[in-house]
């Protein structure tokens, strides 16, 4: 028997811990079956603690880490490699050669010498869990079994990449306010720091009574002097506890459906988890999986929990006989237009094209509202930067304005 370190999610928590099992294919078998979704598995070496042997480990080839891109980059070229006649063995050989110093190489060899072993190209990837989720195995059998596995890889490329560009667009959207935000949090903290205390000094000395702005101004910063380690250690714990509250599944569930709701970013966020929702369904649809298992995995990955127990609740109607897009009008967060385009897919037997096009829609919209996000933010935060640090600055020379008008 040997010991396996996991960690990984269960119920919507974090779990870890130590699993006895004859191999990594029992292990991982063993805790699927307790309900946990594997997110890292290592073998426990008994001479060198933490150690990995033949590695399903988060960090592969003993340095990089493997990113979603990296799966994504494997399974393109793995998609243009079968399309072009090479054996699937051959294949996996020739990506291997390719990255043969980096993250990949040692995870892509044991999946060629699966191969070579007789091993489908689906159970060597079920080896490696916290790479290739349920949405990927199932289209990689559907794959095999249909004897399309280029299709089915180069459907998987395109979702993944398509999926990426998403995400990239979301975290240039929300990029530029947070690195102004920090910059002028920077700039507070160094005038607060240094610039009001040598004020304060001087206002002492000249005895006068100061205006209230700048009173109001002096007793922030001596607050923030005197109780700055306290501060810190209150905001660290909100922080923390926040946290954790959105790592359990109601805390998950309720931050989720507040973001959707909230004013101005809320609608983004809706066709940004929508987007994702419809490419998924449309992609196993035309890959041959039936409505309610596609639908149920779609809202899955839709990014949002809210979203996903939405599609849960409507698809449980359906298994009772109501169509999709009547069980969906009962949740207005849902857009029309995904319920119009599923709609009209029922009625033509097309569901599978009509969510491709409610995917290609949103994403053309999700990338105009990124330009004008960035286009109206950019000035705004600029004039809100100067007008709080101007403020800052005013209140200090209020004095010496009032005491040079005094004076002529």
């Amino acid at each position: 028997m040997a010991s396996f370190q996991y960690k990984g999610r269960r119920d919507g928590k974090h779990c870890d811990g130590t699993v006895e099992a004859e191999d990594r294919k029992q292990a991982i078998t063993m805790l699927n079956g307790q309900g946990v979704q594997l997110q890292q598995l290592s073998e426990v070496d008994s001479n060198k603690s933490g150690s990995s042997e033949g590695g399903i480990s988060l960090s592969l080839g003993g340095s990089k880490k493997v990113k979603p891109r990296d799966i994504t980059i494997l399974t393109r070229q793995m998609a243009t490699l079968l399309e072009a006649g090479f054996p699937l063995s051959r294949a996996l050989e020739f990506v291997s050669r390719q990255d043969s110093s980096g993250s990949m190489s040692e995870m892509v060899g044991d999946l060629s010498r699966a191969i070579q072993q007789g091993r489908d190209f689906s159970q060597a990837l079920a080896d490696y869990p916290q790479y290739f989720g349920g949405i990927y195995l199932s289209m990689i059998r559907a794959g095999e079994t249909g004897g399309i596995l280029a299709i089915m890889l180069d459907r998987l490329a395109e979702m993944r990449e398509a999926d990426e560009a998403l995400n990239d667009r979301f975290k240039s959207a929300m990029t530029y306010p947070a690195l102004m935000l920090g910059a002028m949090v920077i700039a507070l903290g160094v005038m607060f720091a240094y610039v009001v205390p040598q004020f304060a000094t001087m206002f002492e000395d000249m005895g006068r009574a100061l205006p209230g702005p700048t009173q109001i101004l002096l007793n922030v910063g001596n607050f923030a002097q005197t109780w700055w380690l306290a501060i810190i250690v209150v905001l660290v714990v909100i922080g923390a506890s926040f946290r954790a509250w959105t790592k359990t599944v109601a805390g998950a569930y309720q931050y989720d459906r507040m973001r959707l709701e909230m004013p101005l970013i809320g609608g983004f966020m809706i066709q940004f988890a929508v987007a994702r929702l419809a490419r998924t369904a449309g992609t196993l649809l035309e890959s041959g999986v039936n409505m309610v298992d596609a639908f149920a995995s779609a809202g899955d990955v839709s990014g949002n929990l809210y979203i996903s127990e939405i599609m849960k609740r409507a698809l449980a109607d359906v298994r009772q006989g109501k169509p999709l897009a009547v069980a969906l009008s009962s949740a207005p967060i849902m857009p029309v237009l995904l319920r119009e385009m599923i709609a009209l897919g029922e009625e033509s037997g097309q569901v599978g094209p009509m969510m491709k096009r409610v995917a290609e829609v949103y994403d053309r919209q999700t990338r105009e509202i990124v330009s004008g996000i960035t286009s109206i933010i950019e000035p705004f935060m600029v004039l809100f930067m100067g007008a709080v640090v101007g403020m800052v600055v005013i209140a200090l020379l209020l004095p010496i304005f009032e005491m040079s008008v005094g004076g002529t």
